[in-house]
C-alpha cells in the first residue's frame, strides 16, 4: 500500500470525523489536478515548469515558485470555509528535496494569514507522495472563513506537484 494511499485515507478519516455538528451536514470535497488550480507565481518561473496532465512538474535547474487557488462553494459553507486544504508532492530526482509551502487566505486589501510548511521527499519517488496539508485551526485568526485560500510552494527542481484537495461542510438540516 502507498504511503499516499494510507494519508489519504487519514486525511480523509479525520475530514470526516473532524467536527460533532448541531445540524446534519454534508462533507464535500472538490479535488483536482493542479494543472487546473496552479500556475508559476511569475512569468520566469513559467519557463521551467511543465503542465503536465497528472502534475505540474519543475523542469528547471533551480527552484521555482507556484501559486494554486482552491474553489470551493464558500456560500454554502458551514462559516463560509473550508476546514481543510490538502497537496501532494513527487520528487523526481536522484536526492532528498525538500518542499516548502505557505497556506495563505483572505483578499488582496483584507486581513491575511500566511501558514508555512515544509515536507521532506524521498529520491525517485521511491518514498510514494509527500504532502502539506492546512487545517482551518492553523489559521488562528480564522483566516479560512474569508472563503479564500490558496498556497503558494517553492518547488525544487525535479519536484512537481501531484493533485490537490479541498475540503468543506455545507449545512443540510436541523437533527
Amino acid at each position: 500500500m502507498k504511503l499516499a494511499t494510507t494519508i489519504a485515507g487519514l486525511t480523509l478519516a479525520v475530514a470526516a470525523t473532524y467536527s460533532i455538528p448541531a445540524t446534519a451536514q454534508s462533507l464535500h470535497a472538490n479535488s483536482s489536478q493542479p494543472v487546473a488550480r496552479c500556475q508559476g507565481a511569475l512569468p520566469a518561473f513559467e519557463t521551467a515548469i511543465r503542465k503536465r496532465p497528472l502534475a505540474i512538474q519543475n523542469e528547471g535547474s533551480t527552484a521555482s515558485y507556484v501559486t494554486c487557488g482552491f474553489e470551493f462553494d464558500s456560500g454554502a459553507a458551514v462559516g463560509n470555509a473550508s476546514f481543510l486544504v490538502d497537496t501532494y508532492f513527487t520528487n523526481n530526482t536522484d536526492a532528498v528535496a525538500t518542499v516548502t509551502c505557505s497556506g495563505v487566505t483572505g483578499y488582496a486589501g483584507g486581513e491575511n494569514e500566511y501558514v508555512s510548511m515544509s515536507a521532506e521527499l524521498e529520491p525517485n519517488g521511491s518514498g510514494g507522495e509527500g504532502n502539506l496539508y492546512w487545517f482551518d485551526s492553523d489559521f488562528e485568526g480564522g483566516g479560512m472563513q474569508s472563503g479564500l485560500v490558496a498556497i503558494n510552494c517553492r518547488l525544487p527542481a525535479g519536484v512537481g506537484i501531484n493533485d490537490t484537495y479541498v475540503f468543506w461542510e455545507e449545512a443540510d438540516a436541523p437533527v
